[in-house]
């Protein structure tokens, strides 16, 4: 992948029984990357301890300045899930806070879906399980939970950001013939395929669309199931200002580059 924080994490890969055998991975990670969202955490990982047993959680703070350590601390002495808390020292984009969610996975040997979750309030807890039925009832390496499938209900994001969304919609078709209908969406379920590659190396900034397009290049299974978002609670949206035309270029220049490179072979 092109643009990509390259790891050098020397994780502990496996967990074995006594006798020598890999224990079977059937843990869900659900990464929740956190810069500036002391307002809206609480009430987030309120509505996450609905889910059933099996779902683990991953704060991870992105050097926040407010008190997002603070909070994120407190709720996991009194989540009912199993709750971590990883703090980056700098803020170092949702690309770096994210695959800091994939290399725990790696180093903590028992999960076989790893889940990106918005802290911000505006993914729908419900739509959890239901991606990660998705993955095992189509045998999904990547599910995306999408915003324009179904009957358009819910926050679709700002006029000016829909351009760009139906942009990167027509590149990504243009380049793999895949019919994605959000490919920078935030609410995303990774299979072992996926987000092990995604442990290695990740999109520094704006992930969502290169490491999509990455999948669907390299061959792996790639799908999409409809969900309802809000409107943020509380924090501020990594993009604003003129960041949408640096966001749009960069993204597609990577684009452009890793459509030219060489295959990786995946096997299943």
């Amino acid at each position: 992948m092109s643009g990509l924080i390259n790891s050098h994490h020397d994780a502990t890969l496996g967990i074995s029984h006594g006798n020598g055998e890999p224990r079977p991975r059937t843990g869900r990670l659900i990464v929740i990357p956190a810069y500036n969202e002391e307002a809206a955490l609480a009430a987030t990982i309120e509505r996450l301890q609905s889910l059933p047993d099996g779902f683990e959680l991953l704060i991870v703070n992105d050097g926040s300045r407010d008190r997002t350590l603070q909070v994120a601390k407190q709720l996991a002495l009194s989540s009912r899930l199993p709750l971590h808390v990883v703090s980056l020292t700098t803020n170092w984009g949702i690309g770096m806070a994210v695959q800091t969610g994939y290399l725990f996975a790696r180093q903590h040997n028992r999960f076989e879906y790893v889940i990106q979750f918005d802290a911000d309030g505006q993914h729908p807890p419900e739509a959890l399980v239901q991606l990660v039925e998705a993955c095992d009832r189509q045998s999904l390496d990547l599910c995306i939970g999408s915003r324009f499938l179904g009957n358009g209900d819910g926050f679709q994001s700002t006029a000016l950001r829909r351009v760009g969304i139906r942009f990167f919609i027509n590149l990504i078709r243009l380049l793999t013939h895949a019919p994605i209908t959000d490919p920078t969406s935030g609410l995303r379920c990774a299979g072992p395929r996926a987000w092990e590659s995604f442990a290695v190396s990740y999109p520094e900034d704006y992930p969502e669309p290169e490491s999509l397009f990455w999948c669907l290049r390299h061959g792996l299974r790639v799908g999409e199931i409809p969900v309802t978002m809000h409107e943020r609670r509380g924090g501020v949206s990594s993009i604003r200002s003129y960041k949408p035309v640096y966001y749009m270029l960069k993204v597609t220049l990577a684009i452009m580059v890793e459509s030219i490179r060489k295959r990786e072979v995946t096997g299943r």
